[in-house]
Order: structure tokens, then C-alpha cells, then sequence
């Protein structure tokens, strides 16, 4: 039987890969706009979003684990 923490561990494990292959998209796509000489600032802007996002789900991560190895 899986607990509500199972669940939200699993939930917020899926949101961290998603936030990670969207970083990963927005870097490329900062260094493509960089190549071609153009402004990578809002790039830039939604690329400290997505970190500031990952930092979040993954404190939450710790927070959930955490909980579920209390007795």
C-alpha cells in the first residue's frame, strides 16, 4: 500500500525530471539566441524561473523524505 507521501514523493520526483529537460531546453536556447547575436536576457530571466522552481521542488523533495523516515 502506498502512502499520500509515496504519492507526493513520486508526483514531485516527475515535476523535478520535467523542470530539468525544461532547463536543459532553455540553456540551448539561450546559447542558440547568444550565437546569432541577439538578446538571451528574457532567456536568461526564464531560465533563473525554472532554477528558482527546481530549488523549490527539490527543498519539497527533502521535506517529504524526510517526513516519511520519521517512526
Amino acid at each position: 500500500m502506498t502512502t499520500l507521501s509515496d504519492d507526493s514523493l513520486d508526483v514531485v520526483e516527475r515535476l523535478i525530471d520535467e523542470g530539468e529537460a525544461r532547463r536543459i531546453e532553455q540553456i540551448r536556447i539561450i546559447a542558440h539566441l547568444t550565437e546569432r547575436g541577439q538578446n538571451s536576457a528574457e532567456g536568461t530571466h526564464a531560465l533563473q524561473d525554472i532554477e528558482d522552481t527546481l530549488a523549490a521542488l527539490r527543498c519539497r523533495w527533502e521535506y517529504l523524505q524526510a517526513m516519511q523516515e520519521k517512526p
